[in-house]
């Protein structure tokens, strides 16, 4: 199998309605797209990756991540020749280990890059990822989970939207409800009486204060939130306020939950060693793949902390088949968020509908590789000009 063709470009894609928290508000995604052509004799395929740079998450930026995969990535892959998946898989995690990524953030472009490479190759071998993934050496599960359950999330928004969004959530059947949170305690514990109110004692609710307080105020808050049977407290103080989630999880006995805190593998392994969190939201494009999403899973399960998925807000149908994939290929989670496609997306990339279905329900597909088609029209409608990056120019058939 040789690497012939690698590209990357930037597309924007615009939502049904602003999605807010307390560190930022948008009513689009600028999304992060690879393209790799890879050929073996007579077949060739073509596999794409996506990730979502988030510049107040790991300080990426859409145009610093395609530059990475244009100049870092690419030139170290491309015309290169892989005889197998376990090869590839071994090239790909010598290469992260050499660029020096299980500490650098810098998960959205190498996600994009790495899920394209592990589509294409996965195409080739006619599997499905999710079963090679399995197929790894100290994978957990022998077989993907064909099912999984995901939760909703509820952003901020007003007293009226509020009320409507949950009776949706309710009849649409999702068993786990966040609910964004933010310095107006008041309106806080309003939207969780509302919530409980509205969808009974059965349906989990988790809070996201997005670094929203200080240690102190989250403990408060804790205690303020208890009677609505929160489950778990997301990210409740700024990334870098370690010795404040540290002091959060040992005073609160619900689940500390870190994402903006947890960027890299290595800081999953101090996060875990040090007892600073009591459960990882891993979300795929963030930490920088699948492959780097198994190993901190992996860091969880030695250390006794609990696991969810997220998912960066603006995924297309190549992102939500990515975690689908990773969530397929591990033990069930605590919970599991993505896969909103066309709840939030004017539109989506992909053929296939990505989006949950009634009770929260995403299965994995059976076609191989990630599973999906991209509608190349609806792509280059998206595209951002002159955003393309090419590595060599692209033949006709690739060209957006």
């Amino acid at each position: 199998m040789k690497i012939t063709s690698i590209d990357a470009l930037l597309i924007t894609l615009p939502f049904r309605f602003a999605f807010k928290h307390n560190l930022a508000s948008r009513d689009f995604s600028e999304n992060l797209i690879v393209r790799v052509v890879i050929e073996d004799g007579p077949k060739r395929v073509v596999g794409y990756g996506e990730g979502i740079p988030r510049d107040y998450v790991t300080g990426e930026d859409p145009t610093g991540a395609l530059n990475a995969v244009h100049s870092e990535y690419a030139p170290r892959f491309l015309q290169r020749t892989i005889s197998n998946w376990h090869e590839t898989v071994s090239v790909l995690e010598d290469e992260w280990k050499s660029l020096k990524l299980d500490g650098k953030p810098q998960g959205a472009s190498w996600c994009a890059f790495e899920t394209a490479i592990l589509d294409a190759v996965s195409q080739l071998a006619g599997k499905r990822l999710a079963d090679l993934v399995c197929e790894l050496p100290s994978a957990p599960l022998a077989a993907p989970r064909r099912d999984t359950r995901y939760g909703a999330v509820i952003p901020f928004g007003g007293k009226k939207a509020l009320a409507a969004v949950l009776w949706f959530y309710k009849l649409y059947g999702f068993k786990t409800v966040k609910i964004k949170v933010g310095k107006d305690r008041d309106l806080d514990l309003y939207k969780l009486k509302v919530a409980r109110d509205i969808l009974g004692s059965s349906v989990k609710l988790r809070v996201d204060a997005n670094c929203a307080w200080t240690a102190d105020e989250a403990i408060r808050a804790a205690e303020q939130m208890r009677p609505f049977g929160v489950k778990s407290y997301e990210q409740p103080v700024p990334a870098n306020d370690l010795d404040g989630l540290a002091a959060i999880t040992k005073a609160v006995p619900e689940q500390i939950l870190v994402d903006e805190s947890l960027c890299t593998y290595n800081d999953a392994r101090y996060l875990a060693e040090n007892k600073i969190c009591s459960a990882f939201n891993i979300r795929v494009s963030k930490v920088g793949g699948i492959l780097t999403a198994r190993k901190i899973a992996a860091i969880a399960r030695q250390h006794g902390i609990a696991c969810h998925m997220g998912a960066q807000v603006g995924e297309s149908g190549i992102l939500s088949a990515a975690g689908r994939t990773f969530a397929a290929s591990q033990p069930q989670f605590e919970n599991y968020e993505g896969s909103n496609n066309l709840f939030l997306l004017k539109k989506d990339i992909s053929e296939e509908n990505l989006n949950v279905g009634p009770g929260g329900i995403g299965s994995l597909f059976d076609k191989s590789g990630l599973g999906i088609s991209v509608i190349q029209e609806r792509l280059k409608q998206f595209v951002q000009p002159g955003s393309i990056k090419e590595q060599p120019p692209l033949r006709h058939e690739t060209t957006v």
